[in-house]
């Protein structure tokens, strides 16, 4: 009988130390674990960010010189630091910034690389010891940043600045996953499957809250600190709550904003969608569906062009016109795992557009008579007319403009700012006034004041 009890107690004993083992690290509080955790699960969603979006490689420290893409044989007067003193490279695309950590603290040096036109431009030279990259940056080039502790989780722009931390999800999946977790765990599956331990949202917050310009509210932050981006702020949440957006008021040099209020700098899509008839696209349809609008009867189905909540609902989940969330959100035309990239004719701006509005497009031209636009289609898409590149980065007007909003000739002019029939380059040889007199022949019952 002693023996049996010892038995018992041996059993006991080992099967209290595993259940302490395995519970090892198991928090309730949900935590940053980086995107190579993720990876195990979604491979395929984090091979595809890590090849086709440029997300991961907006913030790196330099393990190999083929991270650094400006030429440090140049003799421009521009560059006056060696490649030896970069420690940190930010973007690759447009253009290239480098860092250096001093004191515990990351500072851009001050020259950056323009990748597209190959050549350097002098960067903050005289205040670049005063732009203390925790303050200035690295809210949105890093996951998980801490603006009390002023470090992050992750370089670079992870799953987890989308989706919020994942700890706690891990933790959850594991469980009914993991074969010794799932012993115990059994009867939970069904729960934990269904639980809501990760964010997954359409909303354009989510990437509004880099794709924004501004500072954090409240004003006075974190170490009495101004950052220029939201701090504390989760995935899904109320923007407006973390940020106080720049106006177009506040840019007294003009170096943000074009006469109109459309945003003349990058990191500004935010801002403009907002003012766009997509951003109030599932407003719009309700008011025209409670009044009775004359385009026959508004059906659920109306929302797939309306409603990106609607659109990525699972089929017995998707939203009404009572319950719909969103209008037209980036993740409507922007893959956010960078998916859409390797598909055929990926950014045409034919594409993304012609799903929702061929029809309006058909249905004007067959009132009018005249064709939507009078351009060579093999030369002009969608976007050439309705996002013209009026954005400046890497050293040129080379982002669309995400108001969707055409910019004639006659309100180029009025607010000295490139037309959308300059933006395909055919025009580029030709005057205002021509552009003026052939947008009105082409357009004549449009108010262009």
């Amino acid at each position: 009988m002693k023996k049996l009890f010892s038995l018992i107690a041996i059993f006991v004993v080992i099967a209290i130390g595993s259940v302490i083992y395995l519970h090892n690290g198991v928090s309730d509080q949900n935590l940053y674990i980086t995107s190579e955790e993720c990876r195990d699960c979604h491979a395929s969603n984090y091979d595809s960010w890590k090849s086709n979006t440029l997300h991961p490689y907006m913030f790196l420290p330099v393990t190999t010189g083929e991270r650094i893409l400006g030429d440090f044989n140049s003799t421009d007067p521009a560059l006056t630091f060696k490649k030896e003193d970069v420690e940190y490279v930010l973007g690759s695309k447009w253009e290239q910034v480098y860092a250096r950590m001093i004191d515990g603290e990351y500072y851009p040096l001050p020259a950056k690389w323009h990748v597209m036109l190959k050549k350097w431009e002098a960067y903050k030279v005289n205040d670049w010891k005063q732009t203390p990259m925790s303050k200035k940056c690295n809210g949105c080039h890093t996951t998980g940043f801490d603006p009390a502790t002023l470090k992050f989780a992750e370089f670079g722009i992870g799953c987890e600045a989308c989706h919020g931390p994942g700890s706690v999800h891990v933790q959850n999946k594991r469980k009914i996953t993991s074969s010794p977790c799932i012993l115990c765990h059994v009867n939970e599956s069904a729960d934990l499957s269904n639980k809501k331990d990760i964010v997954r949202s359409v909303s354009a917050t989510v990437c509004g809250q880099c794709h924004n310009r501004g500072q954090n509210t409240p004003k006075d932050g974190v170490h009495g600190a101004i950052f220029n981006f939201p701090v504390n702020y989760k995935p899904g949440e109320d923007l407006t709550s973390a940020i106080s957006p720049m106006t177009p008021k506040q840019d007294v040099k003009g170096k943000f904003f074009w006469g109109n209020g459309i945003a003349k700098n990058r990191h500004q899509e935010f801002g403009d969608w907002s003012k766009s008839k997509h951003a109030n696209a599932v407003k719009k349809l309700k008011e025209e569906h409670e009044k009775g609008g004359d385009r026959g009867e508004l059906t659920d189905e109306c929302l797939y062009c309306h409603s990106t909540d609607y659109r990525h609902a699972d089929k017995d989940k998707k939203p009404t016109l009572e319950t719909a969330k969103f209008g037209v959100t980036c993740v409507a035309c922007h893959e956010p795992h960078g998916r859409d990239k390797a598909l055929p004719h990926s950014g045409d701006g034919v594409t993304q557009c012609g799903g929702c509005h061929i029809d309006s497009m058909s249905h004007n031209v067959a009132k009018t008579g005249v064709p939507h636009y009078p351009c060579p289609t093999a030369t002009v898409t969608c976007a050439d007319c309705h996002m013209p590149r009026i954005v400046t980065t890497g050293g040129f007007l080379s982002i669309r403009n995400h108001a969707f909003k055409i910019i004639t000739p006659e309100v180029a002019q009025k607010n000295d700012m490139p037309s959308s029939c300059q933006n395909s380059g055919c025009h580029d040889d030709k005057s205002v006034k021509w552009m003026i007199d052939a947008y009105r022949q082409h357009y004549p019952e449009k108010n262009l004041k």
